[in-house]
């Protein structure tokens, strides 16, 4: 786009390093992508209880994060500690 790696470092904030690997791989395969989803981390919260937590969220807008977690530990699913959310 005729700017230099350092001008777009310097307007984006990102390392020198992540924005030649990603300028190398858009270069050869004309398009970019991100493996990350695919690391084998395994997931925190499985997909039933990130539900389960969105409607307990929509159901108290204010609540706090001890309310939250208070509300997520007494149903039948994963308990949960501030300590994990954080």
């Amino acid at each position: 786009m005729g700017h230099s790696i350092s001008e777009v470092e310097m307007k984006f904030g990102f390392s020198c390093m992540t924005i030649s690997r990603v300028y190398r791989e858009y270069r050869e395969s004309g398009k970019t992508s991100n493996l990350r989803h695919r690391c084998g981390r395994e997931k925190i919260m499985q997909e039933r209880d990130q539900r389960r937590l969105t409607r307990i969220i929509k159901r108290d807008r204010r609540a706090t994060l001890p309310q939250i977690a208070a509300d997520f530990s007494a149903g039948p699913s994963t308990s949960v500690s501030l300590r994990t959310i954080q």
